[in-house]
């Protein structure tokens, strides 16, 4: 099979791959530049924090991995040529560490709504924020200037294609033969073995910084996902994301044949005023799962308003909730809020008899 050695059209397109990867490095810049001024608005007044779930963006990855590719096809046509290539080298590690720091960052804003803001903790967030655009509008200014031709060493502009020396051979057809050859592909291993090897050694701190920094962050992530996916909440405790929701009091009544459990709650939600969606609050008693009856809460309204549809405002309320069971096990009785797919609380109940 034949193929055209892709260095010739590299060499010709230089400027443009440039000003393509100075587009995609200007969106994110942009896009870090609003997350910094959002954290200093949180700094200098918490109510801001109920916006952090709408700086949350993970449609930037497909723009990091894009600029990574774009920097891995430069680094690749340098090195071919033997030419300095240390500013995508840079540039590579650089973003791979600017993904997992957005990363650590949408999992703090994830639970930002529904927290006491710690100003130690978010103004740490605030200073590793601005050394990353820093680094952003670095790179950017430098990507920008290649594209446009200029040298920053020589500061003048030059021509690209006879400086990395295009010549009839980067763009000539070689033929590839694909049949197996058990000796050749030994032998390449070997040889991709040692320049990995020689690549190693030569940017050793940078790959076991990025390789510490991935074990910290998956170790962090990995604790917070399963503390919070089996976290249990008292009663008392402020749950959910869009709504602040805190289960003030339970109640157990037994009628005849029938077992009853009221949830007394208070709510409220800042920004747009919204209905609540009670089945939601699900009752779950020895794993069997029980949604709230609106036809029988009125029974027991001396314990509080029952919810029918009341827009929840950034103004705290108080409801009941109530529930017809099968089976009562006071040591058993939680209550799950499934605020989204993702999201769910799950709340320790401390019955009390209704009588």
């Amino acid at each position: 099979m034949v193929f055209r050695k892709p260095y010739g059209f590299l060499i010709k397109h230089f400027r443009l791959i440039h000003l393509i990867i100075t587009c995609i490095l200007v969106y994110l810049v942009t896009y870090s530049n609003k997350i910094y001024t959002f954290i200093n608005n949180v700094i200098a007044d918490p109510v801001n924090r109920y916006n952090a779930l709408q700086y949350i963006d993970y449609r930037i990855y497909i723009f990091i991995v894009i600029a990574l590719i774009l920097f891995f096809i430069i680094y690749w046509l340098f090195k071919y040529k033997d030419k300095p290539r240390n500013i995508y080298i840079l540039s590579i590690f650089g973003y791979i560490l600017v993904a997992i720091y957005m990363f650590v960052l949408f999992s703090y804003f994830s639970g930002l709504p529904n927290e006491i803001v710690d100003q130690k903790t978010i103004r740490a967030y605030r200073d590793i924020m601005l050394m990353i655009l820093g680094f952003q509008y670095l790179i950017t200014i430098i990507m920008f200037l290649r594209g446009l031709g200029f040298d920053v060493k020589k500061f003048n502009f030059t021509k690209d294609i006879q400086e990395l020396d295009l010549n009839y051979e980067d763009a000539e057809e070689v033929e590839v033969d694909l049949s197996l050859d058990a000796t050749n592909v030994m032998r390449g291993v070997r040889k991709q073995k040692r320049e990995l090897g020689y690549f190693f050694q030569e940017y050793k701190i940078f790959i076991l910084g990025i390789i510490f920094t991935l074990l910290i962050v998956i170790g962090c992530l990995s604790y917070n996902y399963f503390s919070k996916k089996f976290k249990v909440y008292n009663e008392g405790d402020f749950v959910g994301y869009n709504y602040n929701i805190s289960v003030k009091d339970s109640y157990y009544n037994i009628d005849s044949d029938t077992n009853y459990i009221i949830i007394n709650f208070d709510v409220s939600k800042y920004g747009i005023k919204e209905r609540l969606d009670v089945n939601k609050f699900i009752l779950s008693i020895d794993k069997e799962e029980y949604i709230p009856n609106k036809n029988i809460c009125y029974n027991f309204d001396d314990l509080g308003n029952c919810y029918k549809k009341q827009y929840i405002t950034e103004n705290v309320s108080n409801y009941i909730l109530v529930y017809e069971v099968d089976v009562l096990n006071k040591e058993s009785s939680y209550l799950i809020y499934k605020e989204s797919y993702e999201d769910s609380f799950k709340i320790k109940l401390d019955l009390e008899n209704y009588d």
